[in-house]
């Protein structure tokens, strides 16, 4: 018999494509990415989080997303021996793991990995991406 909580604990999906993002790209040259949960896998998600696995980065490693910004506040979790260089504004910032980064709504972003490799997760307190 199911229990009543069952629909709340998921599996992680293989993310093939998101918004600003080229994810055919970024699957092939960087490694794969993952939605973990939003309202497409649970209904009363009040967040989306995603995860990159960055297992290679190529020589001259272009942005993961072109320049944009979001509604909501967004924060960035780099795991692991990782660098990545954060735009946030017209400000370039290097930022080496394990570190957190607070994008505040409305401020206009985009990343890049630099070397390493690790994970790179992405939470927003939104009900989809957008």
């Amino acid at each position: 018999m199911a229990n009543k909580t069952d629909r709340f604990i998921v599996k992680a999906r293989l993310r093939e494509s998101l918004l600003h993002h080229d994810m055919k790209w970024i699957t092939e040259k960087i490694g794969p990415g993952y939605n973990c949960i939003d309202t497409s896998l649970v209904k009363e998600a009040d967040v989306h989080i995603g995860l990159q696995e960055i297992r290679h980065v190529p020589p001259d490693c272009k942005p993961l997303a072109e320049p944009h910004k979001h509604d909501a506040n967004e924060y960035y979790l780099i795991i692991g021996d990782l660098t990545l260089e954060i735009t946030l504004g017209d400000e370039k910032h290097l930022v080496n793991g394990p570190a957190t980064v607070f994008v505040p709504a409305g401020v206009v972003h985009n990343l890049r990995p630099v070397k390493g490799s690790g994970y790179f997760v992405v939470v927003m307190k939104s009900k989809e991406y957008k």
